[in-house]
């Protein structure tokens, strides 16, 4: 096809033809529903990502639509916890999310066992580790690591619990660290649990767990598209903006991590610029889509470059919005190295419109759905907020933590970047 560039002047007159009045409401809404439960932390069990796809199509609707949203299934393997979690340390239960988390990549397992503490000097000595090893010194137990203790060959140790060197039962690794969870689309052979340091695991002696897992090969999966014609039939550039609406989904029957910043705040604010460019039609086509399988690799991103619905050469830039929760000290655009010009344009943008306390340019990084796009010369920017929230692929990623700081003004920015044009 054609491709038109549009290249608008940038003055005072210009900005004040045009109002921001965010609903705030209206967002916040859309992060409180799709962090509900009914959608089990938009992840791998109970289908939870493709409820949430439902939802999405059903707003879209509701808001009013040109063209059918359009659906794309694909399939992953993904690993899955979907009933029983429970890890007793000495008789104290420990609480899922906020005590321990699972290894992504962990086997079901249930019993009772008794506990070993590795000690560090252990692996150092090769020789004998090994003889402990053939003499069943860990056979039938858990395997407690205190990685506070770790030297060099201590760390590799615990580095390669995946393939269970020590014929171990299951595996603890105590922690001081924050417990953050994610997906894994491999499984290995025993549960691995990270555990945070506290009175009760001091002197493990006696484990007890329960965990159901599942390998799913063939999970299905989906991505949301919708299109808002443009105005113009001469100009055949089209405007994209991305965001991910998957998350990490359950950690047992009782548990889900909700991800109200990663990312059912970028999922929102698309719905919320789907809702500005309906009632505020540019010359240009505007596309909007929620990619699934984001958090197990960006599957659903690679899949949709690989079999796109769209023309890629007609994309003037794509926006991929990701972590949208918390602008208090600006925001980061990766890629903003790569395509220079652009990021030039985004900053100067908002200096003259004083939005934000700062816009970061960040090289390029294969940390969000931009990066197909990129790898095939789409110009485009991964966006995401920097302020004080912390939470991360945690239980207390919850929509009553998210403070939305300068959202409204993280949105001007992307749509007077995008209507400026380069």
């Amino acid at each position: 096809m054609k491709h038109v560039l549009i290249a608008l002047s940038i003055c005072a007159p210009f900005f004040s033809n045009f109002s921001f009045s965010q609903d705030r409401a209206y967002v916040k809404s859309m992060i409180d529903s799709l962090c509900a439960p009914r959608y089990h932390g938009r992840g791998y069990v109970e289908n939870g990502d493709s409820k949430a796809a439902e939802f999405i199509k059903r707003q879209i609707e509701e808001l009013g639509i040109d063209q059918p949203v359009e659906f794309q299934p694909f399939e992953l393997g993904v690993n899955t916890f979907d009933g029983a979690m429970e890890l007793t340390v000495n008789g104290v239960t420990l609480a899922p999310g906020a005590d321990y988390i699972i290894d992504p990549k962990s086997a079901g397992k249930k019993g009772e066992y008794e506990a070993i503490r590795f000690k560090p000097k252990w692996a150092n000595n090769a020789e004998k580790l090994f003889s402990m090893v053939a003499d069943g010194k860990f056979t039938g137990k858990v395997v407690v690591f205190d990685i506070a203790e770790e030297n060099t060959d201590y760390a590799t140790l615990i580095g390669d619990v995946y393939k269970n060197p020590l014929k171990a039962e299951a595996y603890i690794i105590l922690t001081d660290k924050k417990l953050t969870w994610s997906v894994s689309r491999s499984v290995v052979s025993v549960p691995i649990f990270r555990v945070t340091k506290s009175d009760a695991t001091k002197k493990i002696k006696i484990v007890k767990l329960a965990v159901d897992q599942f390998f799913k090969s063939k999970y299905n999966a989906v991505n949301v598209m919708a299109t808002l014609p443009g105005t113009s039939d001469t100009i055949y550039s089209t405007m994209v903006f991305t965001a991910h609406l998957d998350h990490l989904g359950r950690m047992g029957a009782d548990t889900y991590i909700a991800g109200a910043n990663d990312n059912a705040s970028g999922s929102a604010m698309l719905l919320d610029l789907y809702k500005y460019y309906l009632e505020n039609r540019p010359e240009q086509e505007v596309i909007f889509i929620w990619f699934a399988g984001e958090e197990a690799g960006l599957v659903g991103s690679k899949y949709f470059v690989e079999n796109s619905l769209i023309e890629l050469s007609d994309i003037q830039f794509l926006m991929n919005l990701d972590l949208m929760g918390d602008a208090a000290q600006g925001i980061t655009a990766v890629n903003g190295k790569v395509f220079d010009e652009h990021f030039a344009k985004l900053s100067s943008l908002n200096m003259e419109l004083g939005l934000l306390e700062v816009v970061k340019p960040r090289g390029p990084a294969a940390n969000s759905d931009h990066h197909p796009f990129y790898e095939m010369g789409v110009p485009c920017f991964f966006v995401y907020t920097m302020g004080d929230y912390k939470h991360y692929h945690d239980i207390n990623d919850v929509p009553a933590n998210l403070p939305l700081t300068k959202y409204d003004e993280v949105f001007e920015l992307m749509v007077e970047f995008m209507r400026a044009g380069i």
